[in-house]
């Protein structure tokens, strides 16, 4: 594979984005589970993705001297854990979703039951393949109970379960700027941020090197949720392949700011998020692209 220095942007971000669809498409022909799980499974390990957060991990690991090969299956355990979250997100009793990318969503074409057990299902696996990444990783500097202690903060009580809850339990005339950056921090931001940890640690980065990482992440995983709201407001559902219009009962970054104020608040967030990691030098390249994407996606 060519090394990403040598790669345009759109390169470099199809190759690893097929790196990913590889390694999660082997993964959905290797299942053995009872007919009831076998298709929605391969449905949610193959369906068609950005992968931006496993995109994420091999492009922090890049930065600091890993091949992407070796973190794959982290890359495809990280989106594993998205989609199970997209899952429980569409729920009935959450957003009570029509579409997911482009196709109808879990629970509609396979009933709420398989669709919890599925998504359960993917988060578990995720667990294992990360422990599996790691134990084939050598030297290794950071141990397991570390790196998965970055993941399960992310997704846990106080990561994307806590923003979740208080997005579902707050009403829009209580919701202030602070609330809905809590939410979002943790629905979205959390998880962009366990993922550039995740690609740090199995590279063996440094302490001083992954905080900067982190604080980009942070930054740019808030900025990928407001171009999200802006988008919900602009955009269309075949351009996105999900419902658009979903947040018409919520507070939102362009509730709160306009969509020019959202979308120039997005923009100040990237511009933190690559000064956080200018100190990373020529290596960073991946993670500088990946923010001019989010800062100028379209869909």
């Amino acid at each position: 594979m060519l090394p990403c220095t040598s790669l345009t942007l759109n390169e470099y971000f199809s190759a690893r984005r097929a790196l990913v669809d590889d390694c999660l498409g082997q993964l959905a022909e290797r299942i053995e589970v009872p007919e009831p799980l076998r298709a929605p499974l391969r449905r949610s390990l193959t369906s068609a993705g950005k992968r931006v957060r496993g995109i994420l991990v091999l492009a922090v690991g890049e930065s600091v001297g890993a091949r992407p090969s070796r973190l794959v299956e982290a890359a495809a355990a990280i989106e594993m854990i998205h989609a199970s979250s997209l899952i429980l997100d569409d729920l009935p009793s959450m957003d009570d979703a029509m579409m997911r990318r482009g196709a109808p969503t879990l629970h509609r074409q396979y009933g709420e039951d398989i669709a919890i057990l599925t998504a359960v299902a993917l988060l578990n696996h995720a667990y294992g393949l990360i422990a599996e990444n790691h134990a084939a990783m050598k030297p290794r500097r950071w141990p397991l109970a570390q790196v998965l202690t970055r993941v399960v903060e992310a997704v846990g009580w106080n990561g994307s379960v806590a923003g979740e809850a208080v997005d579902l339990h707050s009403g829009t005339s209580t919701l202030d700027f602070d609330t809905l950056e809590f939410i979002h921090s943790r629905k979205t931001g959390a998880l962009f941020v366990a993922s550039a940890a995740l690609g740090g640690m199995l590279a063996n980065i440094h302490p001083a090197p992954l905080q900067r990482i982190e604080v980009f992440a942070k930054n740019l995983g808030l900025a990928f949720q407001i171009t999200d709201d802006v988008l919900d407001v602009t955009a269309d559902a075949e351009q996105l392949g999900k419902d658009v219009g979903k947040d018409e009962e919520r507070l939102t970054f362009v509730k709160l700011a306009g969509i020019e104020g959202a979308k120039k608040l997005s923009g100040e967030l990237v511009e933190t998020s690559l000064a956080a990691i200018e100190p990373l030098g020529a290596s960073a390249k991946p993670l500088r692209d990946l923010a001019v994407m989010v800062r100028d996606r379209v869909r």
